[in-house]
């Protein structure tokens, strides 16, 4: 009797697996509902912007990313809307390299706003909630913090030069290596770094004189300024193009994309 229990748990869990991986197959290149494609093209310039053929590889690359990746709202409700901007805050940065679908995520959390350094959004007086997205670490690890708000915000169809999504999503990039330090050794090729250095050096001496319109967080680091003007590149790129082409020179190799000559703002 022993026997065929211990056998009939092996066969259900052999199907569970079975079951899960077919699903997870189907996700990566099966069905794409029609309401999601609608609400890319509302939100999400970058998609709009592709080619049909490209566009049903941007399609493939949020069911494989959405069928292995949990997303979590916190005291908050999110539909698909969210969801799709969270998987295209993923995706843009990474098009050009279809295979990869960040390894060391697990789950995105949906926060109701911004947030303090104890994950804490209670508003009340003297409390001060000013972090948009998070990559976390130790018992986070594994895990990004968006603000919902801020999510939304960057995929209003404005033409600005921030999204917290992208932001995020970079740093996991730039932590593929070990150390989140704006050398994304993963993308960047080593003949490259030296220039990408050179250019980090010298647009900071040019925000902290106030002669660029690149945002001063970048000043806080390496890895921000990667962060920040990656946000910059992908969402407004023909006006970073015109302003900085030298950081667009090296971003355009870092990801293998020229986003202002493909049609991007």
């Amino acid at each position: 009797m022993a026997t065929i229990m211990a056998i009939l748990v092996v066969a259900v869990v052999v199907t569970i697996f079975y079951l899960r991986q077919i699903h997870r197959k189907k996700g990566a290149i099966g069905y794409f509902p029609e309401s999601w494609r609608d609400i890319l093209k509302e939100h999400v310039s970058f998609y709009a912007q592709l080619q049909d053929n490209d566009k049903k590889l941007f399609e493939n690359r949020t069911n494989k990313f959405l069928s292995a990746k949990h997303i979590e709202p916190v005291d908050t409700e999110i539909d698909d809307t969210i969801r799709l901007m969270v998987a295209s805050s993923a995706i843009i940065p990474t098009f050009a390299f279809p295979e990869y679908n960040y390894p060391h995520v697990r789950t995105v959390l949906i926060y109701p706003n911004s947030f303090d350094e104890q994950f804490q959004t209670q508003r009340f007086e003297g409390h001060r909630e000013f972090i948009t997205g998070m990559v976390g670490n130790r018992f986070m690890n594994g895990t990004i913090i968006l603000s919902k708000p801020d999510l939304v915000s960057a995929f209003d169809g404005k033409r600005h030069n921030e999204n917290v999504g992208i932001h995020e999503f970079v740093h996991v990039l730039d932590k593929e290596d070990g150390a989140i330090d704006g050398v994304p050794e993963l993308l960047l090729q080593h003949r490259y770094v030296g220039a990408w250095l050179r250019e980090i050096k010298m647009e900071m001496g040019r925000i902290r004189t106030g002669a660029s319109d690149i945002n001063p967080y970048t000043l806080t680091n390496n890895a921000e300024f990667l962060a920040v003007v990656s946000e910059y590149f992908f969402s407004n790129p023909g006006v970073f193009h015109k302003k900085h082409p030298g950081l667009y020179k090296v971003l355009s190799s870092v990801y293998n994309t020229n986003r202002a000559e493909a049609g991007g703002h």
